[in-house]
């Protein structure tokens, strides 16, 4: 061969090859690919940087009908692996108009191992992020939320927090072969890399969240309640150690961690768990002393109702109208404070607002900010149902951040869940520590402790008591409103709140179960105090106080 003719060989070929390479690939396969490379979604960690929740791949079988060669001999074979009808699997390979559809999605890895032995023209196989939660479906799923099977946020923190969990999504363009749905290596027209979103480091103490789900769901069960919702706090800082939520399916009676926070969406009304609020007012602003005695008469005039007390006829010092929870004393008390006093106190304690502490920014989706009447619209016998805990609405989280108060030395300190982020190069960031607000001063928390403290050791919650350490806290058995006329139905909640140790408070708790069958506060939910508190106490290593 001569010379001049291998020369334009060689020639052609670098044209073919390099000058003019996107021309003949266009030419010779005429299909390019487009693909969206998401970017993988940051963990959610507990507090100490355990994994919560954490992005992985799973394969999922998709087509192009376009490259189908066989629609009827590919559905066949494929439809007993994707547990798909051949009918159907035909019909979606038969339509040549789109280029791409999903068969299954996020199948197992053996799954996509067969479909790839088939080696079936216009059948791909492709990675999709998909969450898992390593600690189980169930675990937290009421406060970390879930997402659907394109990782788009549903609810909880993956929702609240979805931009800062979100990675960036990259893209590839590359030229497929017309015979097989198989990109040709070198083949790419544009890459643009994913970015991954940064991690979230929560505040919840994974074990403490274990035992007290499944505390809680025993009660549930054994109490026939509707509901219930454990908060567990850390007394100095307010972050939430643990979120517990256990609902009952209406369908078949189940008892499982609810799909969304119960303690940030439900609302109630406190009962008597409200005049722990309406003494403290009190003694802050000077009207009463834990020693005063009042007389509790055998009915109580106040506008135009009169009431009536189970203690009539005794005298009881303010002390005793918090232990043995009278509802006639907690109203002569609440007529020294006033309605202005009353409202403002219960605000600053966290009632009628988020619980982040912003009226404008709730702390997961959906979160209530419950009821509070401004004072201008109090009327009638206002002042004394909201002093002993009707005509207001409350959420699990205000009253445990409301009781938090008095466990930390007066201050009010929102309830926080998040402690910081990492980013994908590893970096902390904590987020900005909420600023207490004082509410009550030292000689009135000193003193409130002190009186919750004797409602379990002489009161109301006897049974919250937890061996070697001194227990402060109050019962509340709440009437429930009729839901289609005014007035109280048969139907009650029932609430404990305190703190421990009583003296150096560690950590606060709030229990509540909807509609138990004995609904008596001092039985159905005191011990669940107990039983949560004593875990707690022991898992995060809190001395015992004699």
């Amino acid at each position: 061969m001569s010379s001049g003719l291998l020369l334009l060989i060689a020639t052609r070929l670098f044209e073919i090859q390099v000058i003019d390479r996107e021309q003949y690939l266009t030419e010779l396969y005429r299909h390019t690919a487009r693909t969206a490379i998401q970017g993988p979604t940051g963990s959610i960690l507990d507090r100490d940087n355990g994994l919560l929740a954490v992005t992985d791949s799973l394969p999922t079988i998709g087509a192009n009908p376009r490259l189908v060669t066989s629609p009827r001999a590919t559905a066949a074979l494929l439809a007993p692996l994707l547990g798909m009808p051949i009918d159907g699997l035909y019909e979606i390979l038969s339509n040549k108009r789109v280029q791409y559809i999903h068969l299954k999605r996020e199948v197992a890895p053996e799954v996509a191992d067969q479909v790839r032995w088939l080696d079936q023209p216009g059948i791909e196989i492709r990675e999709e992020d998909t969450r898992f939660y390593p600690n189980g479906d169930e675990f937290a799923r009421n406060l970390l939320g879930q997402v659907d099977i394109d990782e788009e946020p549903l609810n909880g923190i993956e929702d609240q927090y979805s931009h800062v969990l979100s990675g960036t999504d990259g893209v590839r363009q590359d030229y497929v072969a017309v015979s097989r749905s198989i990109r040709l290596p070198g083949g790419d027209l544009d890459y643009q890399p994913a970015e991954p979103g940064s991690d979230l480091v929560t505040t919840i103490h994974r074990g403490t969240q274990f035992f007290a789900e499944r505390i809680l769901k025993e009660a549930v069960d054994a109490s026939g309640a509707n509901w219930g919702t454990a908060v567990v706090l850390d007394a100095d800082t307010a972050e939430v150690l643990a979120l517990v939520d256990v609902d009952r399916s209406k369908e078949g009676g189940g008892i499982g961690v609810a799909a969304k926070s119960l303690a940030y969406i439900k609302t109630f009304e406190p009962g008597s768990i409200s005049k722990t609020f309406t003494i403290a007012a009190a003694i802050e602003e000077g009207r009463v002393t834990p020693q005063e005695i009042f007389e509790i008469p055998h009915t109580y005039q106040f506008a135009d109702k009169e009431y009536s007390d189970p203690y009539a006829g005794r005298q009881f010092s303010v002390s005793e109208i918090l232990a043995k929870s009278s509802n006639v004393g907690t109203i002569q008390i609440a007529e020294r404070v006033g309605s202005d006093q009353l409202h403002s106190y219960l605000r600053k304690f966290g009632f009628g607002q988020y619980s982040s502490g912003s009226s404008e920014a709730p702390t997961l989706p959906d979160e209530s900010r419950g009821r509070l009447k401004v004072p201008q619209d109090w009327e009638g016998t206002d002042l004394a149902s909201v002093s002993f805990g009707q005509s207001i609405a409350v959420t699990a989280i205000q009253i445990a951040a409301a009781y938090n108060v008095i466990a930390n030395d007066g201050q009010y300190i929102p309830p926080s869940l998040i402690r910081g982020t990492i980013s994908p190069t590893g970096t902390f960031r904590p987020v900005a520590t909420p600023s207490g607000i004082k509410v009550l001063g030292a000689a009135t928390t000193r003193q409130m402790r002190e009186m919750l403290e004797g409602v379990v050791v002489s009161g109301t919650g006897t049974k919250a008591a937890v061996e070697g350490y001194a227990v402060a806290g109050k019962t509340g058995t709440a009437q429930k409103p009729m839901k289609d006329q005014r007035g109280y139905g048969e139907d009650y909640t029932s609430i404990f709140a305190g703190f421990v140790p009583a003296a150096a408070p560690q950590i606060t708790i709030v229990v509540v179960l909807d509609e138990p069958k004995d609904h008596s506060a001092s039985r159905a939910v005191a011990p669940l105090f107990a039983d949560i508190a004593t875990e707690t106490l022991a898992a995060i290593g809190v001395p015992e106080t004699g």
